[in-house]
């Protein structure tokens, strides 16, 4: 007899996303934009804490921490540069091109997309606060467990989950006033007796801490240590027209990434051990008022910059760690990242940068497969990538994530469409 499909709607592509910072909300966003009638998706987000969107990087209310990037540059919307400042405009605040928006506008900006985000008919999205614990292969599809004991089947999971903690220095990582996670409120409430603060790192975190901590501790000498003693470059507001060095910089950013991907294995390894912190302190830039602050607290000595050969933790009340954070396959820091690494779902880059992937985005796993049904989005990508974590980076990740999910849709909603005999 011959089959003939009736008219029913198609079923949906059933996509969880677990993460809900930056690159979590971005690239719902992108595949829901994506996401048409004829294939439509399901979409859970998963996310521990109350608010979807700021995430650890934009989460900050204090109202000197500043973006580091030009507002044109971070419209969450792909081929839309002027969507975060119009959205701006829109609630009575007038952003420039150039200019660098408070860390709480732009977290509130990301917060908004999905409250705002138009969904395709016989799509959805759901938002469940909870936590991912472990993950599964059922059959064709996957299970993600969580900590609620409930479970999500899923067709596709999209692993949007941030950046570990930063590395602990065995030497440095010493007595009860060590914080290894600068992020964490708990410290916060606690300074009582602290007069010297040390801040392991001298990158943008370190700026970030330095100029909350004057605030916190108005009367405190801040010594910034790291292996070179180097601060990151600042921006310039004005335009240069191409006669600065920022600028030769931000052109080869813009394909920095083909440039990683065509380089042989061993240049790879050479430029990750020699070339990555010179790089990394002109292409990650303070903002102009993170660096007159900054230039502020070290003409009044309050803010002093060594090498660690040069400082001794046990002669500080409080030592915080504000270096660079771990590789994503580390275990410890999220129990769905442990999930994995003992299933074998997950293993590290060669050069131990972030995890072993394949493009758009695929973990391999234990055994040499690669996983199509999963794809990872941000920190985990380095090494399959170089730059991965800022907004840029992300908006290109959702652009490759609703590429490769939009085919998958259109096979699901064919494949499961009823027959009638």
């Amino acid at each position: 007899m011959t089959l003939v499909r009736t008219a029913t709607r198609p079923q949906p592509l059933q996509v969880v996303v677990v993460g809900g910072g930056a690159a979590a909300v971005i690239a719902v966003l992108h595949l829901l934009r994506a996401t048409t009638a004829q294939a439509p998706v399901d979409v859970h987000l998963v996310e521990r804490d109350q608010q979807v969107g700021p995430g650890l990087a934009y989460r900050s209310a204090y109202p000197r921490h500043t973006v580091n990037n030009f507002a044109e540059r971070l419209s969450a919307v792909d081929g839309d540069p002027g969507h975060l400042i119009r959205w701006c405009a829109a609630r009575g605040l007038d952003l420039g091109a150039r200019s660098f928006p408070a860390r709480k506008v732009y977290g509130d900006y990301l917060a908004a997309l999905l409250d705002e985000v138009e969904v395709p008919a016989g799509s959805s999205l759901r938002r469940l606060r909870d936590e991912a614990v472990d993950l599964r292969q059922d059959g064709r599809r996957w299970a993600l467990d969580l900590g609620s004991g409930h479970s999500l089947a899923a067709d596709r999971v999209v692993l949007a989950l941030g950046n570990p903690p930063p590395h602990a220095h065995p030497r440095l990582a010493q007595g009860p006033r060590f914080v290894a996670d600068p992020w964490a409120q708990e410290w916060r409430q606690d300074l009582a007796g602290v007069r010297r603060v040390l801040l392991l790192g001298t990158g943008l975190t370190m700026v970030d801490l330095a100029i909350e901590l004057e605030h916190l501790l108005p009367r405190a000498e801040i010594v910034a240590a790291s292996r070179r003693g180097a601060l990151p470059s600042a921006h310039v507001v004005e335009p240069t027209d191409g006669s600065d060095w920022r600028d030769a910089v931000d052109a080869v950013r813009g394909f920095a990434n083909q440039l990683w991907t065509g380089l042989a294995p061993g240049d790879q390894a050479r430029f990750a051990t020699t070339y990555a912190h010179a790089w990394d302190r002109r292409r990650h830039r303070m903002s102009p008022a993170a660096a007159h602050h900054v230039e502020r607290l070290q003409a009044a000595g309050i803010l002093v910059v060594r090498t660690l050969d040069q400082v001794d933790p046990a002669e500080f009340d409080l030592v915080v760690s504000c270096t660079g954070p771990r590789p994503v396959p580390t275990s410890g820091w999220n129990p769905l990242v442990d999930a994995m690494l003992e299933r074998g779902l997950l293993r590290p880059h060669r050069l131990g940068l972030g995890a072993d992937l394949v493009a758009p985005g695929h973990p391999v796993d234990q055994h040499g497969h690669v996983l199509d049904e999963l794809f990872w989005l941000g920190a985990a990508r380095k090494g399959l990538e170089w730059e991965v974590g800022a907004i840029p980076d992300l908006r290109a990740q959702a652009v490759l994530l609703a590429r490769a999910l939009a085919p998958a849709a259109e096979e699901a909603a064919d494949e499961r469409a009823p027959l009638l005999r």
